[in-house]
C-alpha cells in the first residue's frame, strides 16, 4: 500500500479488520482489556468487533475416554474490526498484552476482504474436520480393555477414523487374525 492509500484509508472511517500480535496465550485477556479500554475512552463507534477464532477438537485419552478440547486457530493473534486513526491506534497499542498492530512501515494495514474471507473459510474448514483426532496409528501396540482378549497387548494393523474402529492383529489358535475393535475398547500402552 502506498502512503496515499493508507492516508485515504485512515480518513475514510470504514471499519476494517486489523491483526494484533499479543503476548502468547493471553488472547482472551487481551480482548477483555481492549473492551474495557474502548468503554473508558468512549471508542464504541470506532472499535466494533473482536475475533479470536477457536475450534473444538475431539480427542481420546489413553484410557479410551473421549474429551472435547478448545484449540486456538491463530495463537498469539487477535483480530479487531475498527476504523484506524491516531487515537484508536494509541489506545490499541497501549493496551496491556498487545505487542503490536501488524502493519507495513509506520501505519497499520488492514486485512483485505479476500484475506478475511480466507480466514473465515479456514475457520469453517477446521470446525468441519475437527470432530475427531485419533491417538492411534498403524502398528501402535494397544491393550484391549473388554471381551475375551481383555488385557492382552496386540498391534494395530489399520485405522478407520470415520467409523471409529481399528483393525487389530490377534493370535487365535496359533494364527494371527485381524479383528475390528472400536476405539473405546482399546488403550495405548
Amino acid at each position: 500500500m502506498s502512503f496515499i492509500e493508507i492516508k485515504k484509508q485512515i480518513e475514510d472511517k470504514v471499519h476494517r479488520w486489523y491483526v494484533l500480535s499479543v503476548v502468547p496465550w493471553q488472547e482472551s485477556l487481551t480482548i477483555k482489556n481492549l473492551q474495557e479500554r474502548v468503554k473508558k475512552y468512549e471508542l464504541d463507534n470506532e472499535i466494533v468487533d473482536y475475533l479470536n477464532p477457536t475450534v473444538l477438537e475431539t480427542k481420546f485419552k489413553t484410557n479410551g475416554e473421549k474429551v472435547m478440547k478448545e484449540v486456538k486457530l491463530y495463537p498469539w493473534y487477535v483480530f479487531v474490526k475498527s476504523t484506524m486513526n491516531d487515537r484508536v491506534r494509541y489506545v490499541i497499542r497501549n493496551t496491556p498484552w498487545v505487542r503490536l498492530i501488524v502493519w507495513a512501515e509506520t501505519h497499520p494495514v488492514p486485512l483485505t476482504e479476500a484475506e478475511f474471507l480466507q480466514i473465515q473459510k479456514n475457520i469453517e474448514e477446521k470446525n468441519a474436520r475437527a470432530d475427531l483426532v485419533v491417538p492411534f496409528r498403524a502398528w501402535d501396540i494397544v491393550v484391549i480393555n473388554d471381551g475375551d482378549f481383555a488385557w492382552m497387548k496386540w498391534p494395530i494393523k489399520e485405522i478407520d477414523q470415520e467409523k471409529w474402529f481399528a483393525i487389530v492383529s490377534i493370535e487365535i489358535l496359533g494364527r494371527m487374525t485381524s479383528v475390528m475393535i472400536w476405539f473405546d475398547k482399546i488403550n495405548l500402552i
